[in-house]
């Protein structure tokens, strides 16, 4: 019997997650998400979620979240932070958090955390420094609230008036 070593189930866990978050995103705003394409620095196309996009980090070194949302105009650069046990994953938010508060280009970026491995304290230390800045930080069901949110918001701009 082989047995799955730790580090190789959190990095199955935190794929499955990613996953999730995927499908959510893909079916609220009914669009298409594909893998960011090999060479390219910047991607035109509106209404895609594109996978694995990179970014220069505050070490001036390339880096790649798990996705960039190109919705109605706006680019959204999205990071899922999966910690079911102890671990390491919350040991890299603050690094997460400055890259998205001060160097990514998106005017609008999101932490989203799962499970219940992070140390006490990690994730609202995390959201009191993402406070006041571009970054939101979101559970997957206040960020399932959000897909919502920004699905109504779109509709209600497409909707037609009619006169009186």
């Amino acid at each position: 019997m082989k047995v799955d070593p730790q580090g190789r189930k959190a990095a199955t866990n935190g794929a499955k997650f990613e996953d999730i978050i995927e499908d959510a995103i893909t079916q609220a705003l009914e669009i298409p998400s594909r893998k960011w394409p090999k060479g390219e620095e910047r991607l035109t196309t509106d209404n895609v979620l594109l996978k694995n996009a990179p970014y220069e980090s505050i070490y001036g070194t390339k880096c790649r979240s798990e996705f960039l949302l190109r919705y109605q105009g706006r680019d959204i650069r999205i990071e899922c932070k999966y910690q079911q046990s102890a671990g390491s994953v919350d040991e890299k938010l603050p690094y997460l958090m400055m890259n998205f508060t001060q160097k990514v280009d998106e005017a609008e970026t999101i932490i989203i955390t799962h499970g219940e491995g992070f140390r006490d304290g990690a994730i609202n230390w995390l959201r009191e420094s993402c406070r006041d800045t571009k970054c939101k930080v979101f559970t997957l069901l206040e960020f399932t609230l959000y897909l919502e949110n920004l699905r109504n918001a779109n509709s209600s701009q497409e909707r037609p008036r009619f006169l009186g």
